[in-house]
């Protein structure tokens, strides 16, 4: 889809704006640089809780998994691409702070509220349209003063993020001692693929964090959205459609980012969505594969045989890329019918959203858009060995490289500059 006049020159100040832009207080092995008058969001970093639940899904019996495959991959690392910047492209962040430090590393201490914690606070209506709105507006505009204001009257503050080997973020993330399982969401400043990733479960199915974090980095996808809040982090039963037995009871709760939609981390989707109608979400989770013979379930958030589908697309390049006796499933291949665990992503919120479901709480999408892929993925994938490569490796065959940044396997531009 092309852009408009107003939306490609906003694309381009993004993108020229990687190293002038602001910073949050992070990890020990990141540097801040030039901090701002601002109060930098999220001043303690709050370490995702341990998993004791990492099965994803409708009817998944909670187990923890243990990765087998321990060979440590060697991720490829995008170098950001920009021409020189201006003044005046670096002047609307020039009031925000720069920290310098390994992403992929820094995220994995994402704020994320502990199981039975009662973390998580439902926003309400008007706060989460508004919330939508100034997202939206961060994407098309940048941060601008109006944003920024808007989006800390939520109790979000933005900040930009260097990689020492190259590479720009906006991070969106909640500020201040007390968190309301909010969720933390990054913006790619040079996107090399149409694509964002999300982890729902970041915390419950083990490794989604790190897996989605290096993805991100390695990719260079669009965005990354992390819950804020452990599936299981309130009681409080979801009204929507769907069942799981992982918190313990049979039933979803409203802290399950991927099962409810009053939340910011489904604001965050739609105004993805609604900047990038043509762009691929990946919802990114794990499943107990016990002795069967499935290593993945990949679905278009349906369970319609089809045999076009996208999901079908990334099964084909997971089984090319995998190692081992176990392969993927679609849940969208006639073929694999009765082989794969039912595990296919319909009761997704984002995934209704996207596949234009009449009400993504209580509805089931009855066609696919092909903008969305939900997979579920065996303990062994979200690992840190050649598997978890190849999940990385059939991700970027899946969704070509189209967009002008730096990612696996994409032309990079003309060499960064920092702004003065």
């Amino acid at each position: 889809m092309s852009l408009s006049p107003l939306r490609t020159s906003l694309s381009c100040l993004l993108l020229l704006a990687a190293a002038c832009s602001n910073a949050v207080a992070g990890p020990s092995d990141a540097v801040a640089e030039n901090p701002s008058s601002i109060s930098a969001p999220g001043s303690v970093a709050q370490a995702p809780a341990s998993p004791t639940t990492p099965s994803e899904d409708v009817g998944q019996v909670p187990t923890t998994p243990t990765p087998t495959d321990t060979e440590t991959p060697t991720a490829e690392q995008p170098v950001a691409t920009t021409p020189d910047p201006s003044a005046s492209v670096c002047a609307p962040l020039s009031s925000l702070a720069s920290l310098t430090g390994d992403l992929t590393t820094w995220l994995q201490t994402a704020p994320i509220t502990a199981a039975n914690s009662g973390g998580f606070k439902e926003p309400g209506g008007t706060e989460l349209a508004a919330f939508e709105g100034a997202f939206r507006a961060l994407l098309t505009e940048g941060p601008t003063a109006q944003v920024m204001q808007d989006l800390a009257g939520m109790g979000y503050g933005v900040s930009t993020f260097r990689n020492a080997t190259g590479g720009g973020w906006l991070v969106v993330r909640e500020q201040g001692l007390l968190s309301r399982g909010g969720g933390t969401f990054i913006i790619n400043l040079f996107p090399a693929r149409d694509l964002w990733l999300e982890a729902p479960h970041a915390d419950s199915d083990e490794g989604t964090l790190r897996q989605t974090a290096t993805q991100l980095v390695t990719l260079g996808a669009r965005a990354l959205l992390i819950t804020g809040s452990n599936r299981c982090a309130v009681t409080t039963a979801s009204p929507c459609s769907g069942t799981t037995s992982v918190c313990g009871t049979k039933g979803l709760r409203i802290s399950d980012a991927a099962h409810y939609g009053n939340t910011f981390f489904t604001a965050a989707h739609r105004a993805l969505r609604a900047t990038y109608p043509d762009a691929i979400a990946a919802s990114i989770h794990g499943m107990d594969a016990g002795d069967g013979p499935e290593a993945a379930v990949v679905s278009d958030g349906t369970s319609a045989p089809r045999p076009e589908a996208l999901s079908n697309r990334l099964r084909d390049a997971l089984n090319t890329h995998l190692v081992g006796t176990k392969k993927a499933f679609s849940c969208n291949a006639a073929d694999d019918s009765g082989k794969h665990r039912d595990l296919c992503g319909t009761s997704n919120v984002q995934g209704r959203i996207d596949n234009g479901a009449a009400d993504a709480c209580f509805t089931e999408a009855a066609a696919a858009s092909d903008r969305f892929v939900h997979l579920e993925q065996s303990a062994t994938l979200r690992g840190t060995g050649a598997s978890s490569k190849a999940v990385i490796q059939a991700l970027a065959d899946t969704v070509p490289c189209t967009l002008t940044g730096s990612g696996l396997g994409c032309q990079a531009v003309v060499a960064a500059q920092d702004c003065p």
